[in-house]
């Protein structure tokens, strides 16, 4: 099942991410959970067709050097509540899929080890568990739509969204095609690629263009990288979910029976 096309200038990799089917024959609400990347550069039809949807609630999954150098545009009369993480006093400034960049090398295949790499240690970052428990408490409480970001729209908030799904009961292979409708097309012209490729061949650190698309890329193996890692550590998704982000079973409850609807 495809989710909704939403068409914006300039805010990459936004949906609704409702609409799938889940196992015990309900369908995720359309309208009540929505993902994107970062919005520092919308239009201002963006922004106007942003504030049309009435967020109540928006979570920042970026660092803070990453919202000081980026801050989203806001809408007139602007309500939401914003979620996000004040640092622990590091100088940690790029996203994971930049970071990558730092070590990727000049082949697709040294990119590929930098980017599992990155989606084996993420889920245990501190301050990604602080934002994601954060993030199922608003999922269990907001009375209205969510919108959850980070930079591109693809690492963190591609494994939040499948960790949403996976509470609600939507199948691997929705799963999946949520987590892989990402544009690479959108993500190379919001990073500035040839930007980024300068900026390391002066740093002494060239990247070829597989290395590029290999890193922009969504790719199964990724997100199951971090699925595997929670597994061993916690010995399954939902421990996962219990022991390092801390959701309750009242949360888990509350999130089902808000975001849940019967077929048909």
């Amino acid at each position: 099942m495809n989710a909704i096309a939403f068409v914006f200038e300039a805010v990459p990799n936004f949906r609704d991410c409702g609409g799938y089917p889940t196992r015990d024959g309900r369908v995720v609400r359309r309208g009540l959970l929505f993902r994107s990347g970062q919005f520092p550069l919308a239009s201002d039809g963006d922004v106007a067709a942003l504030g049309a949807i009435n967020f109540h609630t928006i979570v920042d999954l970026r660092r803070p050097l990453e919202r000081e150098t980026n801050p989203n545009r806001r809408w007139e009369d602007f309500a939401a509540c914003v979620i996000e993480h004040p640092g622990f006093g590091d100088e940690v400034y790029l996203p994971p899929h930049l970071a990558a960049f730092e070590t990727a090398g000049e082949s697709a295949e040294s990119a590929r080890a930098a980017m599992l790499q990155i989606y084996r240690e993420m889920p245990f970052d501190p301050m990604i568990l602080e934002l994601y428990r954060d993030y199922f408490t608003v999922l269990a409480e907001a009375e209205g739509p969510v919108l959850v970001h980070c930079a591109a729209g693809k690492d963190r908030t591609g494994v939040a969204v499948a960790l949403t799904h996976h509470i609600l009961g939507v199948n691997e292979e929705h799963m999946l095609a949520n987590y892989l409708a990402n544009s690479r097309t959108e993500l190379e012209k919001s990073i500035a690629t040839d930007r980024m490729r300068e900026f390391f061949g002066r740093e002494g650190r060239p990247v070829s263009d597989e290395a590029i698309r290999t890193i922009l890329e969504v790719n199964r193996d990724y997100l199951e990288e971090a699925f595997k890692a929670m597994h061993a550590r916690h010995g399954s998704l939902d421990g996962y979910l219990s022991d390092a982000v801390g959701v309750t079973a009242a949360q888990r409850a509350a999130i089902r029976e808000r975001f849940l609807t019967d077929a048909g």
